[in-house]
């Protein structure tokens, strides 16, 4: 008799079912975490202490646009949490690292986060739980080395007719 196993799709709905569940508690640990981060933020140092890395796989690793990137280091700069060098050979690009507040606040975050899901999986049983922790690093680099699908343009008014005319200049 065939075993039953869950197939791609099966992991791919569960996924789909947690990830936005993990995003929304994270959001709210780190809101109350001193100091206060956003997950793109708690995302972006997690991406710079893991050594050397480009604007567009920052954007993929922190789930921003690469358009908000530079938004996104500012702050962490501006927060002191961030150290941006010019690069000596393209004064365009900056080398990132952590400042020691930086380290200090990802440390603290990660202990928080870490502290949290634990306890929310404490009844998982050990088999299940080493499961998981084998596989999520696996969807984690498939997600951080792929761009996430473009953006749908915005929907396109439906109007049951021609559009109305222009209003007419008054006269006086």
């Amino acid at each position: 008799m065939p075993e039953n196993r869950p197939t791609q799709t099966d992991a791919a709905e569960a996924l789909a079912g947690v990830a936005p569940l993990v995003s929304r508690w994270m959001e709210r640990l780190l809101a109350g975490h001193e100091p206060v981060l956003t997950l793109p933020q708690f995302l972006a140092l997690r991406a710079v202490a893991r050594g050397a890395v480009s604007g567009a796989e920052l954007a993929r690793r922190a789930g921003v646009t690469p358009a908000s990137t530079s938004q996104l280091l500012t702050a962490l700069h501006a927060a002191g949490l961030l150290e941006r060098e010019a690069r000596v050979d393209d004064r365009r690009r900056h080398d990132l690292r952590l400042s020691p507040a930086g380290h200090a606040a990802l440390r603290s975050a990660e202990g928080l986060v870490r502290d949290q899901l634990t306890a929310l999986l404490a009844d998982v049983p050990p088999p299940e739980a080493d499961a998981l922790a084998r596989v999520l690093p696996r969807v984690e680099a498939a997600l951080a080395g792929s761009a996430p699908p473009r953006r749908p343009p915005p929907p396109r008014p439906h109007h049951a007719g021609p559009p109305p005319p222009p209003p007419r200049p008054r006269s006086r």
